[in-house]
Order: C-alpha cells, then sequence, then structure tokens
C-alpha cells in the first residue's frame, strides 16, 4: 500500500476551483484600479445591492426548480439571529473604515496566521452547532496549517508592524464571521431554507444595517461640520467620469459582489463552511504576491504545504501510515459496506434451503431444538417452516 492516496473526490469540490478563480480575478482586477475609480462608502453599499438583484434574477430565471421540501416552521426569530450576525460583520467593517485610523487598525497584514486560526475555531464551531466530527488526522492538519500561516506572516516581518490595541474586535469580529457562516450552513441544512432566500436575506440585511450606519454618522458629521461621508460622495460624484461612475459602480461591483456572494452560499449548501478557508488562503496568498516585500518568495514553501495539508483536512488526500486514514470517510464507508455484508451473510448462513421434489426451509436454530417437526406440502409446492 502506498503512503499517499486518493480520497473521495466529489464534482462538488470543482465547486471550489471555480470560485478561487473568480476571486483571483476580483482581487486582481480591484488591485489594478486607480484609487479615484473608486469610493469606499459606495462600495459598501453597492457590496449588499449585489445580494438582492442577484437573488432577484435567480429567482426569476430558475422559479420553476427553486423548490424544496419545508418540514420546519420558519420563525422571524431566525432572521432576526441572521439580523444579529450580520449587523457584527458589517459594524466591525464601519469601525474600521470610518471610526478606527487604519495606521492603528492593520490587522489583515497577519491573515495568514488569521486563516490558521480559524481552521481550528471553523472546526470547533460547527463540532458545536451542527455536530461534525473530526479525528486525529483533522486535528494534525489543523495544527501544521496554523504553524504554517504563523511562518508566513513570520517571514513577511508582518507581527513587528502591528499595533495590538483593538486586537480584542478583531477577535470578536472573526468569531462572529465563523458563526455566521455556521449559522447560514444551518438555516439550509436543518431549517430548509431556499438558497435564493438565504442570498436576498443576506443582502436585504445588510442594506438596512448600512443606512442605519451612515445615515447615524451622516447626522453626526453634519451636526459637528465635519466633512465626511455625504462630502467624499459629492467629490467622487463630480470628479470622476461618468462612464466610470456608470461601469464600476453600477456594473461592475454590483455584479461582482452579487455573484461572488451567491457562490459562497451555493458553497455552504453543497459542502462545508470549513471550505471557504481554501478560497480566503489562496486571496490572501494572491494579495501576498502583488505586494512589493522582497521576503514574498521565501513563502512560496510553507504556501505549498500549507495546500497540501488542506488536501489532508479535507480528505482529497490520504496518510495510510500510524492508522491516521483510519476515520476517513473513504474508509468509514467502506467499513459499514463490509459489516452490512458480513451481517447479510450470518443471516444468511442461518437459513439452509432443500430443493427437491419437496419445497422446505430448515432454520438452524430450529434444528438444535429436539422439538421440531417438519412438514412438506407437496400438493401446493409451496414453502413451509413449523415447529412444534
Amino acid at each position: 500500500m502506498s503512503i499517499i492516496s486518493f480520497g473521495i473526490i466529489e464534482k462538488k469540490l470543482f465547486l471550489v476551483v471555480f470560485i478561487i478563480i473568480i476571486r483571483i480575478l476580483q482581487v486582481i482586477l480591484w488591485n489594478k484600479l486607480p484609487p479615484d475609480y473608486t469610493n469606499a462608502s459606495l462600495y459598501l453599499i453597492e457590496e449588499e445591492i449585489g445580494p438582492i438583484i442577484a437573488a432577484i434574477i435567480i429567482n426569476y430565471k430558475f422559479k420553476n426548480i427553486q423548490k424544496k421540501i419545508n418540514t420546519t416552521k420558519k420563525h422571524f426569530k431566525y432572521i432576526i439571529y441572521l439580523f444579529i450576525f450580520r449587523a457584527v460583520q458589517i459594524g466591525y467593517y464601519f469601525l474600521k473604515i470610518y471610526i478606527i485610523n487604519d495606521n492603528q487598525y492593520n490587522y489583515d497584514i497577519i491573515l495568514n496566521s488569521t486563516n490558521g486560526i480559524e481552521i481550528i475555531l471553523i472546526s470547533i464551531a460547527t463540532f458545536l452547532t451542527l455536530k461534525y466530527k473530526y479525528y486525529i488526522h483533522h486535528i494534525i492538519s489543523m495544527i501544521i496549517y496554523c504553524i504554517l500561516g504563523i511562518s508566513i506572516d513570520l517571514i513577511l516581518n508582518n507581527f513587528f508592524l502591528l499595533n495590538y490595541k483593538y486586537i480584542g474586535l478583531f477577535a470578536i469580529s472573526i468569531i462572529n464571521e465563523l458563526f455566521l457562516f455556521c449559522y447560514i450552513k444551518y438555516m439550509l441544512d436543518k431549517l430548509y431554507y431556499q438558497l435564493v432566500e438565504i442570498i436576498f436575506y443576506f443582502g436585504i440585511i445588510g442594506i438596512i444595517i448600512i443606512f442605519c450606519l451612515f445615515s447615524s454618522l451622516i447626522i453626526y458629521q453634519y451636526e459637528n461640520e465635519i466633512d465626511g461621508i455625504s462630502n467624499s460622495i459629492k467629490i467622487y460624484l463630480n470628479n470622476t467620469n461618468v462612464a466610470i461612475i456608470i461601469f464600476y459602480q453600477f456594473l461592475f461591483f454590483i455584479l461582482t459582489s452579487g455573484f461572488y456572494c451567491s457562490l459562497i452560499i451555493l458553497l455552504l449548501y453543497y459542502l462545508k463552511p470549513n471550505h471557504k478557508i481554501i478560497v480566503d488562503q489562496i486571496e490572501v496568498y494572491t494579495l501576498i504576491l502583488m505586494a512589493k516585500n522582497p521576503n514574498k518568495w521565501y513563502t512560496i514553501i510553507p504556501f505549498v504545504l500549507q495546500i497540501l495539508v488542506l488536501l489532508f483536512y479535507f480528505e482529497i488526500l490520504e496518510f495510510n501510515l500510524w492508522n491516521l486514514n483510519r476515520n476517513t470517510i473513504k474508509n468509514i464507508l467502506i467499513r459499514e459496506l463490509t459489516e452490512n455484508q458480513n451481517e447479510e451473510e450470518r443471516s444468511f448462513s442461518q437459513i439452509r434451503v432443500g430443493f427437491g421434489e419437496q419445497y422446505y426451509i430448515i432454520n438452524d436454530e430450529l434444528k438444535n431444538n429436539n422439538n421440531y417437526t417438519r412438514e412438506t406440502i407437496e400438493t401446493e409446492k409451496c414453502i413451509s417452516l413449523n415447529e412444534d
């Protein structure tokens, strides 16, 4: 037996590959845009409008196949829970952009370490909320992946550029986002919400939260005579070419955000929240390669090892030494199949069938009993089993 073998490779995994390709293209295009082509405030709004438009299009185009048996009553409280998770998520980005100084809050530079911690936290979250099972090969993969992520940030000297003043806020945002995706998976699998419903609620809740936050901040800035959101949007619209505004603000950003949101929720529907770690890690490393850090080329080896470790974590590859592959999905299914076959053989062996001019069945349990008799019915040629 080889040391490494393939596990179960489902066609659904190609969805992850497709999302990775789309996300890489988005990251490259976003970073190649001139700064005056974008406006942060408008982008936050468009990022929530996108899923709403995507949900409307999906519902219109695929309304005949968007049906799912609903065996659970959908209480309004489930939408309230989703609202809370999204409020914390959007509130974090709002604080990061408008309240906290970027020089003080730059935790995005340690996203390699963050992803390493997230794979452990997402495993704990799915274990608690979705009852997923994890075994020794999962635990070893998580630890190695986390260590490799930290090593990449150490190579890039990212930890020395941090201000740890808001580390608690950053930790809360990470935990909230992980439970948000777990909750969406719970809504899809356990509460039987349709894909289009989740996409629509995701966007409409986001718009409501953005409207409330922006309204509060604009009122505050107006009363204190601060040039803030409204002024930045006004300057952007006055100084930017109309064609650029139409293309990027009303087409590119809205469509890409809606498309990406739909793909992520589709991933949660067909796979697990854990699979988003792969997408995040590829996105982070794409940003590393586009940066001007001279140490980035030294991170190629740990990054390749990270991808390899993820393949073992998701059981696409199996390590066949030290019994680490015992509790993979493939081997669990093989054992169950073998046990079922053995059980059938044991059940069948207890019965001996005799054929001749007379049809009869003798049960081993009755045979061991001295008080049993066998009665044949020749005229009807049927099977009988009698016990006295």
